[in-house]
């Protein structure tokens, strides 16, 4: 039998192109007239019609898919940067006389950490502002080791003769100079952490206390320091180091004041009140505690559930320590016995200095005498945390952060800092008011203990590390907001100096004279008065170490962080501000010698709003990871030009790391092309990007620590 094939379509759907061809023959034979071609030729415009029917439905349906729902329309907007009137209505909005008015409210009583002042005073303040003006506002709790001296036994020095009488007593108070500093808590002149005790011995000079310095005498003049006590000035390295070098070298004790070489420009009848310098009756407290954080939980944070240390198992400073003015220290430096000092030791005090041990005649039986009676105490401090939740990024934070407390009255450090970011925050507080909302959340951060090791700050980066570490963008840090009033100075890691220089160029110059001069930005006058050494376009931004709360989201986290003040003129080779830690560090100093009008603090608010707001409001952050490479490009050739010769000598190359840092400026290339190019209409691809820029500074963390040394990674 034949086989025979069915034509039904459902069970053979392949077999439809003849049932076609069949019916156009039927047709045809029916017709007589159309030929097999024509009826093709009809159905292939059926055909056509179908074809752009199917179009219609189909563009259709992708038109309906791809308009975004009117409940998806913020989508849209998360790909536009921030309105930039906010940028101008921000600097509008922050006022002189404001940062004037904070600066009397935080600098009119003594505030050092631990005080009832610091503690329950300003803090109430700044929690109650931020809680009623911000999203929200927070309040951590940390129970720390600090440093007080006796108010009843007041720390000081005397040179002590043979038969037991004392003379040439050191005041044991800073004296009074200008009615505001007339306080009963005023704290007198000390430094934290020193050991308490009397000592008894041969004075020494040893200038600045450096390691090359006791070098100097030991090898050089071959001087046995046991049992001795040291005379240091301030200036060049950290105070601490100074006391541990004492103690390596065998010193007894240490005394610490401030050379009129490093803190006076000028005549020493020209200081103040009738001028910035520091008196010969100032002298400059501080911590002499090498670790930053509470010493008692190392690497932990200090709440209610930490193990603490006993104080006796941590490593605190071994040898007792005071400062004291220069009025007092020509004293003992005068009757110093000994071979005369180089001529870079020599201080700008009206004697010959000498290196010692001992005093001359009729002084040579006698010694000087150091009595500190410093004592540790443990003590709740606060750290005050004030929120602008993000509209669109909420769990990406934009921080700024100042300590607030002050060893005295605190007018320059830190409260110029803290005047400044209170009305850096009432700014911003305002633009909410105006319809302003950032893209990601803004955190202001006021910070508890920073004097006496950055202990708030390290606090807080120890407890909310994981989170802080995840999520924060940069850490933009104002210490004092200002210390001069020459030009900006600004510390900051390589990836944020475009944003530095972008922003600076938007800052009205706070000087007329430099105005007058054509230089209308702060840019224009930082770029004068610091260029960069290895680009005079450009200005120089300093590298951050570890001096102020910027460290431990640095060094410890990773976080990409500035420090911004304005700085006094350096055609002055002074250590610090002159009126450094001392009790003359008052609103009058400030108001009537460093900035009339509060310009200058307004110029440091402005750029630090600025850089906080472009951080919060641009869709891809205004970050730049080439010049991170090239930066550590220019510092591999700074160390190789400076070193060169030496390294050959003992067959060292620098090779792999020049190798190394040219490979990481291609991978740099690569991705800051990739954010210039970036889809910004597609959250997910912006979000990548981004956290690849916040996270560059992240790659160099060593978890092990530089050296071993776990503070610093």
């Amino acid at each position: 039998m034949g086989s025979t094939v069915s034509t039904h379509h459902s069970d053979h759907p392949s077999l439809l192109p003849a049932c076609v061809v069949k019916k156009a023959l039927i047709l045809l034979c029916e017709t007589g007239q159309e030929t097999l071609l024509d009826t093709m030729h009809r159905m292939k415009i059926l055909g056509l019609i179908s074809l752009a029917v199917a179009s219609l439905v189909i563009g259709i349906l992708i038109g309906h898919f791809a308009i975004i729902p009117p409940q998806l329309s913020w989508l849209r907007k998360t790909s536009k940067d921030g309105d930039p009137k906010y940028s101008q209505q921000l600097h509008e909005e922050i006022k002189a006389e404001e940062i004037h008015k904070n600066l009397k409210f935080f600098a009119s009583r003594p505030h050092i950490a631990g005080s009832v002042q610091e503690e329950e005073v300003l803090v109430k303040h700044i929690h109650d502002t931020w809680k009623s003006s911000l999203h929200g506002s927070k309040i951590y709790n940390y129970k720390v080791l600090l440093s007080y001296p006796n108010a009843s036994d007041p720390n000081y020095v005397s040179i002590l003769s043979s038969d037991g009488v004392e003379s040439d007593i050191a005041a044991k108070v800073e004296k009074i100079l200008s009615p505001d500093q007339n306080d009963s808590t005023v704290v007198n002149p000390f430094n934290a952490y020193s050991p308490s005790g009397v000592i008894v011995g041969d004075p020494v000079y040893v200038n600045y206390g450096t390691v090359e310095d006791f070098q100097y005498l030991t090898r050089n003049l071959t001087m046995n320091l046991t049992g001795t006590v040291a005379i240091a000035r301030y200036g060049k390295v950290f105070r601490g180091d100074k006391v541990n070098n004492g103690a390596k070298f065998g010193c007894a004790g240490m005394i610490l004041y401030s050379d009129p070489a490093d803190y006076v420009v000028g005549s020493l009848d020209r200081v103040y009140p009738v001028d910035w310098w520091l008196p010969g009756t100032g002298a400059q407290r501080g911590t002499v505690l090498i670790p930053d954080g509470d010493p008692l939980t190392p690497f932990y944070p200090s709440t209610k559930s930490a193990f603490f240390l006993d104080e006796k198992d941590i490593k605190l400073p071994q040898i007792p320590v005071t400062p004291i003015g220069y009025n007092d220290a020509v004293k003992y430096l005068s009757k110093m016995s000994g071979m005369e000092v180089p001529n870079t030791w020599k201080g700008r005090l009206n004697i010959t200095y000498r290196v010692g041990p001992g005093f001359v005649p009729p002084y040579e039986d006698s010694k000087i005498k150091l009595h500190v009676k410093t004592y540790n105490v443990q003590k709740t401090i606060r750290n005050v945390f004030g929120f602008i939740e993000g509209q669109y990024e909420p769990d990406r934070y934009v921080v700024l952060g100042n300590h607030r407390d002050a060893w005295v009255f605190g007018a320059i450090d830190p409260s110029s800092g803290t005047a400044t970011m209170m009305e850096v925050s009432r700014a911003l507080s305002k633009l909410l008011q105006k319809g302003w909302r950032p893209r990601r959340s803004i955190l202001f951060c006021s910070w508890g203990a920073e004097e006496f090791g950055l202990i708030g700050s390290t606090e807080s980066v120890e407890e909310l590390g994981k989170v802080l570490g995840s999520r924060t963008v940069a850490y933009l840090n104002v210490d004092l907001a200002v210390s001069g009033n020459s030009t900006l100075r600004a510390l900051a890691t390589p990836i944020l100096h475009k944003l530095l220089f972008a922003s600076a160029k938007k800052i009205e110059n706070p000087n007329p004279e430099e105005v007058r001069a054509g230089r209308r930005s702060v840019y224009d006058t930082w770029v004068k008065n610091q260029p960069s050494s290895h680009d005079p376009n450009i200005p120089r931004v300093g590298e951050l170490g570890s001096g102020s709360d910027y460290a431990p989201f640095l060094q410890i986290i990773g976080v990409s962080a500035a420090d911004l003040s304005y700085r006094h003129d350096q055609k002055y080779s002074i250590a610090s501000y002159p009126m450094y830690h001392s009790v003359y560090e008052t609103v009058d100093l400030v108001s009537r010698l460093m900035d009339r009008g509060f310009y200058y603090h307004q110029a440091v608010a402005r750029l630090w709003g600025e850089m906080a707001l472009r951080l919060a409001d641009d869709v891809i952050l205004y970050f730049d990871c080439v010049s991170y490479a090239e930066t550590l490009k220019t510092v591999v050739n700074d160390v190789q030009n400076s070193y060169g010769a030496k390294f050959l000598e003992h067959n060292i190359t620098l090779s792999s790391v020049e190798e190394a840092v040219g490979e990481f400026l291609q991978a740099a290339k690569v991705l800051q092309s990739r954010a210039e190019k970036v889809n910004r209409e597609n959250p997910l691809e912006v979000r990548e990007i981004n956290d690849q820029l916040m996270q560059l500074e992240r790659s160099f963390i060593d978890p092990l620590g530089v050296a071993g040394n776990l503070q610093y990674r």
